[in-house]
């Protein structure tokens, strides 16, 4: 997959990665630096966030992008990269953290109204587009 895009784009994501890597082992000793160990303990609700943040940050973070290339690079070892890669998607995670943020400043008060509400009606909206579909199919095949 990465052979099909332009050489530009891999070499920006791949420092994006290592950018981003960094940014996030930054945060977290910032987080142990200030907060202590307490902070990451999964006994109390954020403590569970935290947690799960730091293990997302290291793990497929600082394991994938730092550890395990230079651990293959030291050995010559040529292993099979997508499996890694495939857990790099648990990154997305981290976004959840936004939402806890978006959810709890009075400045985005409306816009999380705004989300909620969507997220309320998904399920009218999923039966709005299957109704629309089904009519649009039953005039497509009238109209033939």
């Amino acid at each position: 997959a990465a052979e099909a895009l332009a050489p530009s784009l891999v070499t920006l994501t791949f420092i994006g990665e290592h950018v981003f890597t960094a940014f996030f082992c930054l945060e977290f000793l910032l987080n142990w630096r200030v907060f202590g160990l307490v902070h990451f303990r999964p006994t109390t609700p954020d403590g569970r966030a935290n947690f799960v943040d730091a293990v997302l940050a290291i793990g497929t973070g600082v394991l994938l992008a730092w550890v395990i290339p230079l651990v293959a690079l030291i050995l010559g070892v040529e292993g099979n990269k997508g499996a890694w890669r495939s857990l790099s998607v648990l990154r997305a995670l981290r976004l959840a953290r936004l939402v806890r943020v978006f959810r709890k400043l009075p400045l985005f008060r409306e816009a999380w109204m705004l989300i909620r509400g969507l997220s309320d009606s998904a399920r009218t909206l999923l039966w709005t587009v299957v109704v629309v579909f089904f009519v649009t199919y039953t005039f497509a095949i009238f109209g033939i």
